[in-house]
């Protein structure tokens, strides 16, 4: 049994009913029936036959973030995200975090490592990237899922939900969410890693794309703002690492992971934007 997926089980529900479900074993069930086993390394996949896998992360993609956020940018930007909800939890027990697109639930294991009383949930459609999650903490558990679809979790559960650098769904988001409740958002800024992306001709980042997620957030109000920035000395398999890490990383191929690795260091500017708002 899975402690983590046993620790959320109450905002977990069935993708298939939307039924609440038990984690009994290494099964994780509905109350209609519908069963899904518990991998061994302890994550359970709720992709459902409707789901139709796009640019999933591969392994090796998977492999790249974790030794991009071993970097004191990533760092800081954990630290940061942990900073503010500390001010959200003060007056929670036990808070409850959602992740959705979370890869390695690196952001949301952040949390929990400073707050010993919450549990996070973070889902991704990428195998590869719950296994990874599954294993980083007995508190964030690791769902197969994709976000373009109803998530496996019950209105109203969520105290703080995270979207880092993620697709964002925002119906789905509003709906699991308490009244209340917090979404931070990081996404990049339009100079994030310019001299990467230049240098490899990389594939570029959305203009005014705070402008348009404040635009979809009508049923919240924006409690806090700001920016992160930094530069950073890249070695060639650190900038190997950044390519494959993102959406970039679909049109890498091995060729080019040998070519990248060998890449003289460059100094690559590092920006994203942080925003934190209350629904309702």
């Amino acid at each position: 049994m899975s402690k983590a997926l046993s620790a959320i089980q109450d905002i977990l529900c069935c993708p298939h009913c939307a039924g609440s479900v038990k984690v009994t074993g290494s099964t994780v069930q509905c109350e209609a029936g519908h069963s899904f086993d518990i991998a061994r390394q302890g994550y359970v996949n709720f992709l459902t036959d409707q789901t139709f896998i796009k640019n999933a992360d591969t392994a090796e993609m998977v492999d790249a973030r974790q030794k991009m956020h071993m970097r004191t940018f990533f760092q800081d930007l954990a630290h940061q995200i942990s900073d503010i909800c500390e001010g959200i939890f003060q007056n929670i027990p036990a808070p409850t975090v959602v992740e959705p697109g979370g890869g390695t639930g690196f952001y949301a294991n952040a949390i929990v490592k400073r707050f010993d009383t919450a549990s996070a949930l973070s889902f991704d459609i990428s195998s590869h990237a719950a296994k990874v999650c599954a294993r980083q903490s007995e508190r964030v558990a690791s769902v197969v899922a994709d976000v373009w679809q109803r998530w496996p979790i019950s209105d109203n559960s969520a105290d703080v939900v995270l979207s880092v650098f993620s697709p964002r769904n925002f119906i789905e988001t509003e709906r699991v969410m308490k009244p209340g409740s917090v979404l931070i958002v990081v996404t990049p800024e339009e100079n994030h890693l310019v001299e990467l992306r230049t240098k490899f001709n990389a594939l570029g980042i959305e203009r005014d794309k705070s402008e348009k997620i404040a635009k979809s957030l009508e049923n919240f109000t924006n409690i806090h703002q700001s920016v992160l920035e930094s530069t950073e000395l890249l070695n060639g398999s650190a900038q190997c690492d950044s390519l494959l890490s993102g959406p970039n990383g679909h049109h890498v191929s091995a060729e080019d992971i040998q070519l990248f690795s060998q890449a003289e260091p460059i100094t690559v500017t590092h920006c994203v934007n942080i925003s934190v708002w209350k629904l309702g």
